[in-house]
Formats: C-alpha cells, sequence, structure tokens
C-alpha cells in the first residue's frame, strides 16, 4: 500500500484512474492479509479488479467482504461466445453475480465478433483482446493516448446488425 500511495504521489497520479488486478488464488491464499492490503488500497482511490474470475479457486466465499469493483471473466469462458457454446450461461450468471454485487465486469479475450454479439447481447460493454487491439509497445501505446481516441469496434460489431443510427462514432475521446 506504501509503494503504491507514493507511486501516486511521486508521478502525481489520480488514484481513481488506477486500477489493480489481482487473481483469485491472490486472494484465496491469505484472506485476512489481503482484505487488509485491499481496504489500504481503496482509501487511497485505487480500483481493484480480480482478474481471470471464474477459474481455479473460488473466491465467491470472500466476494461479499472484498473492496473489489470490477470482475474480469477469463478469456476461457468468453473464446467460444456466439457458437453455442454451454459458457453463454456461465457468463450470465457471472454477470449477475457482478451486478448483485454492484460491480463492473470486463470480458477477456475477446478475440471474435461472434463472442463480442454476443457479450453485447448479454449486456457486457467493457472488454479487452484481439478484436479490440493487439498488445502495444510503450511508443505505440504512448501515440494511441496522444491521439485521445481509441477505437470502438467492440460496440460497433454489436450495432452491426441494427440500425445505423444507434451505431457510435468510430472513435470515443478519452480524457479531457
Amino acid at each position: 500500500v506504501d509503494a503504491v500511495a507514493a507511486t501516486l504521489d511521486a508521478f502525481s497520479l489520480d488514484a481513481s484512474a488506477v486500477c489493480l488486478e489481482i487473481t483469485e488464488r491472490d486472494v484465496v491464499q491469505d484472506i485476512d492479509a489481503t482484505r487488509n492490503t485491499l481496504a489500504g488500497l481503496k482509501d487511497l482511490g485505487v480500483r481493484i479488479a480480480i482478474d481471470d474470475f471464474g477459474t481455479g479457486y473460488s473466491v465467491l466465499t470472500y466476494l461479499k467482504s472484498l473492496p473489489v469493483d470490477t470482475l474480469k471473466i477469463d478469456k476461457g469462458f468468453v473464446r467460444d461466445l456466439g457458437t453455442n457454446s454451454p459458457d453463454l450461461e456461465i457468463v450470465r450468471s457471472i454477470m449477475a453475480l457482478a451486478d448483485a454485487f454492484g460491480l463492473d465486469v470486463v470480458a477477456e479475450g475477446v478475440e471474435t465478433a461472434a463472442a463480442a454479439r454476443a457479450l453485447l447481447d448479454l449486456g457486457c460493454t467493457r472488454a479487452q483482446g484481439f478484436l479490440l487491439s493487439r498488445p502495444l509497445d510503450s511508443v505505440a501505446m504512448e501515440s494511441l493516448l496522444a491521439k485521445r481516441f481509441i477505437p470502438l469496434d467492440f460496440l460497433k460489431v454489436g450495432h452491426s446488425s441494427r440500425d445505423d443510427s444507434s451505431a457510435p462514432n468510430d472513435h470515443q475521446r478519452i480524457g479531457k
């Protein structure tokens, strides 16, 4: 917590713009220490996401008492969406769980338009994956951020079968 606070201060970062990710495995190893650390980070204003949610370990027991903001649905449940995959019901359930706890949801590993459409049909509008962007090195990321616009291909996919008047612009302004 002290190292994060020092970094925020050293770089004059807005804590609410920072989201740290933890995995379910990290959560269950020492729940008391995890809870205390996360509470300290939340006191700083940092957002917390549980990465790879739904894999390997069950954090459901602790979810109600952990100060987290976001569940990131593991790519293993997202990869085959849109192909009559049974994963659709798992994703739907994770989204309902997140909604019940007032948490945001991010779908990881979105690589196909079919998966993007299935997620949008479920109401998931936040995603990451190769459909949206390949990994970027620091120079490419700086260039993207300098333009202050990001492509909205994910949302465009969802609107492709709908009336064009509802489709968003090609890019969304980021920052001020």
